[in-house]
């Protein structure tokens, strides 16, 4: 992928989102929120209502799932094969403490089966605490451009933390650290194209109703709050035995 992609083509991957979400938003608000409990590893009571840990819901039908997942190869916030057995698409804000302890604690673990080409993880940034969050995911969506999406989105999640500074300068510093042509990087987060893609994906959480972070889909099914990492694990092998039947 390089930096000079039409902002054209870089649409291709959210239109097909776009132009059915009002058909399929009240079904996947229904079945991703509406059975939804708090989970007994979960404390609720140290955390936000949005954040709120919850086991998972029921299964989602296949043309919702369709309308999430992607599977597009330039896809600049994606890790993993186009064509692994499982996708599992996470929704989150730079913002969300339990969305950076999901980074550190559980993103690692997944890790190995996402390099035995199993798993695709795709990234979807809600933005739902404001311009900082707004500004965060646009910078990683800039990383993204220069194929270090993953090495920059756990900077911007630092040991299980989240920063304290989300001003252009700092997050052009980051990228420096990271070895980024900073440049190409400041150029990126102005542009038309990364200013897009981050549009869309917080339209996406709007509308199919993300009000808590994290939330994931693991194939056709929903996993909201920061779980154990057994949970994935869990979910993970079970999508997998029933693409491989």
């Amino acid at each position: 992928m390089t930096p000079s992609r039409n902002a054209t083509s870089a649409r291709l991957w959210v239109m097909p989102v776009l132009v059915t979400l009002g058909i399929v938003a009240a079904l996947i608000a229904a079945f991703f929120w509406g059975r939804s409990t708090v989970s007994p590893q979960a404390d609720p009571g140290n955390q936000p209502p949005q954040q709120q840990g919850t086991e998972q819901a029921q299964a989602v039908p296949d043309e919702v799932v369709d309308q999430v997942i992607s599977r597009d190869s330039d896809d600049p916030l994606a890790i993993g094969a186009v064509d692994a057995p499982v996708v599992m698409v996470m929704f989150s804000d730079y913002q969300c403490p339990f969305c950076s302890r999901w980074t550190h604690d559980t993103l690692p673990e997944m890790q190995q089966f996402v390099d035995d080409g199993e798993l695709r993880v795709e990234f979807r940034d809600i933005n739902m605490y404001g311009e900082d969050s707004r500004r965060a995911a646009t910078a990683s969506v800039a990383a993204g451009m220069q194929d270090q999406f993953e090495e920059y989105h756990d900077l911007l999640f630092p040991d299980g933390e989240t920063l304290e500074d989300f001003s252009t300068e700092a997050l052009v510093e980051l990228a420096a650290d990271n070895g980024l042509d900073t440049e190409q990087f400041e150029e990126d987060m102005e542009s038309e194209q990364t200013a897009d893609i981050v549009a869309e994906n917080e339209e996406l959480g709007q509308s199919i109703g993300a009000t808590s972070t994290p939330t994931f889909l693991m194939n056709n099914t929903p996993i909201v709050g920061a779980q154990p990492s057994e949970v994935f694990i869990e979910s993970f092998e079970e999508e997998l035995a029933a693409a491989e039947e």
